[in-house]
């Protein structure tokens, strides 16, 4: 309780008065190494957690705040900027490159073989799904890889963006996850085909592809330089 808290931090030499505000009391929570618990186990009681919690928060620029009333419950408040967001996303490799496609915009995912794209009049190359024929287009095509792709043959991710479908052919699909966005037009400058980009766990750099834009794109002609 808060006259626990009060005690422990006199021990670490943060002196709280017994009568200080709860606004007072309640952050010495986050402090490093302060712990109320009365035994110490292998996974608790040792003052790291809350303390690691909010270097993480504010070290993405947000705030965390707790609230406890005796009798009614603890409340703790986190926030973070709204330039912050968290997508569910899929991870698409092409040449070696990673690029994230946002999974609210991922309808399937299809092998493609020699001789299942087709050249229609006036449409360019299509890829023909339970009778409809989509667009396709190369992401390779559209920001090439360094290392220009080898394999023959590929995977045709189906995306889809205000009711408009395409086919995306990339090499690999590397895997989901949720992914914080991070706005390029803040940090280096508009890209067309690009809504922003993300960190990976590996510390890489993976840009995020703006579906809206791509699935309007003229056929796989377009290219688009960073």
């Amino acid at each position: 309780g808060r006259g626990r808290i009060v005690a422990q931090a006199a021990r670490r030499g943060t002196v709280v008065p017994a009568d200080a505000p709860d606004e007072q009391v309640w952050p010495l929570i986050f402090e490093a190494g302060l712990s109320t618990a009365q035994q110490v186990t292998d996974v608790s009681g040792r003052g790291v957690g809350m303390d690691v919690v909010r270097r993480n928060i504010l070290a993405l620029g947000g705030t965390v705040e707790l609230l406890s009333t005796p009798g009614w419950g603890t409340t703790v408040t986190v926030s973070v900027p709204l330039t912050l967001a968290i997508i569910d996303a899929m991870i698409v490799g092409i040449g070696g490159e990673s690029y994230v496609l946002p999974l609210a915009s991922v309808a399937e995912s299809l092998g493609i073989e020699d001789g299942h794209l087709h050249a229609l009049p006036d449409q360019g190359e299509t890829l023909r799904v339970r009778g409809d024929y989509l667009p396709v287009l190369h992401l390779a095509r559209i920001f090439p890889p360094r290392v220009p792709p080898t394999q023959p043959g590929g995977i045709a991710v189906i995306v889809e963006a205000d009711g408009a479908y395409a086919a995306l052919i990339v090499d690999a699909l590397l895997g989901q996850q949720q992914v914080v966005v991070k706005s390029l037009e803040a940090n280096f400058r508009k890209v067309p085909g690009l809504s922003g980009a993300t960190v990976m766990a590996d510390g890489s750099v993976a840009f995020i592809l703006d579906v809206s834009h791509i699935v309007r794109l003229p056929g796989q002609r377009a290219a688009l330089a960073l």
